[in-house]
This record gives C-alpha cells, sequence and structure tokens, in this order.
C-alpha cells in the first residue's frame, strides 16, 4: 500500500472490512453505525465522533433521552491526527479529487461536501472548516491550528 493515494488507501481499508466482517453480521454493523440521535448513516464509524457517544452504553439504550451536543466530526486530511466537522449531517468525503473554491487549487486529495445541492471542494481542513464558519456559527472551532495550503502544498 506504500504507493497508494489516501483515496486508494481508503477504498481498501473498505474491501478488507467488507471481508472482515462476516456476512451474517454486517447488517448488524450498519445498523450499528447508524447515529439514532440525529438520524443519520455513519459511513465510517471507527473515524467519526460526537460529544453524544459513550462507550459501554448498549446500543438500545444509547442515546435515547439526549439533545445533540456540538458537531458531528470526521478524521480530516492527513495532517497528525485532526478531525474536522460535518455539515450538519451532511460528512465531508474526505482524500477525493477536488478544486478548492476558497483559492481555485487543484488537488487529488482534497476534500468535497454537498451543501444546497452543489458539491464543493477544498484543498486543505483548513479552507473546509474557514467555508464550514460562514455557515455555522461556533468560536471553539478555529482554523489557525489546521495547515495552511502553502504548508501542504510547500513543493508546488
Amino acid at each position: 500500500m506504500e504507493d497508494q493515494t489516501a483515496a486508494e488507501t481508503v477504498r481498501t481499508i473498505e474491501r478488507y472490512r467488507r471481508w472482515l466482517i462476516p456476512p451474517e453480521k454486517r447488517k448488524r454493523f450498519w445498523e450499528l453505525s447508524h447515529c439514532t440521535l440525529r438520524d443519520v448513516n455513519i459511513s465510517n464509524p471507527f473515524w467519526t465522533y460526537c460529544h453524544n457517544f459513550t462507550y459501554g452504553k448498549r446500543s438500545e439504550e444509547r442515546n435515547l433521552k439526549d439533545e445533540p451536543a456540538g458537531w458531528i466530526y470526521s478524521s480530516g486530511l492527513y495532517e497528525g491526527y485532526v478531525r474536522i466537522p460535518w455539515d450538519d449531517t451532511i460528512e465531508p468525503q474526505v482524500s477525493v479529487p477536488a478544486k478548492c473554491v476558497i483559492c481555485k487549487r487543484e488537488t487529488k486529495e482534497g476534500i468535497v461536501v454537498e451543501h444546497a445541492g452543489t458539491k464543493l471542494g477544498f484543498c486543505t481542513n483548513r479552507h473546509y472548516v474557514q467555508w464550514w464558519k460562514t455557515i455555522h456559527e461556533d468560536a471553539s472551532i478555529e482554523t489557525e491550528h489546521y495547515e495552511s495550503p502553502e504548508e501542504r502544498y510547500e513543493d508546488s
């Protein structure tokens, strides 16, 4: 897998995941990979996070009386261990070809999110979060700790 792009690696992991989960358990796995609180499917449950999730609760009892707390987060483009917020219940697709709506940079490993019927592309976690903050008010999410395009693409 050494020469694979991040998108190819994700596809390889997905093939292994399908292989590792026995067919008779796949339906239950995907049932458990559904957020009942927000009524949203979680495509990558091992790398998706929210403040409401607590390990150890039985799935049948999880979040029955809770109100959503904060945002759903997933892993962003790799720059160490970073999380990016979803656009409400819309999961950003990571490590996919994109043309950045902020700076017009084209990349093979960007972020794409569908918003209001339009697919928007971003070249970095920072540009995605910069756009995200124009739609959502949350002072706790800052763009500065994400890598800038200049840092990410220093060889370009």
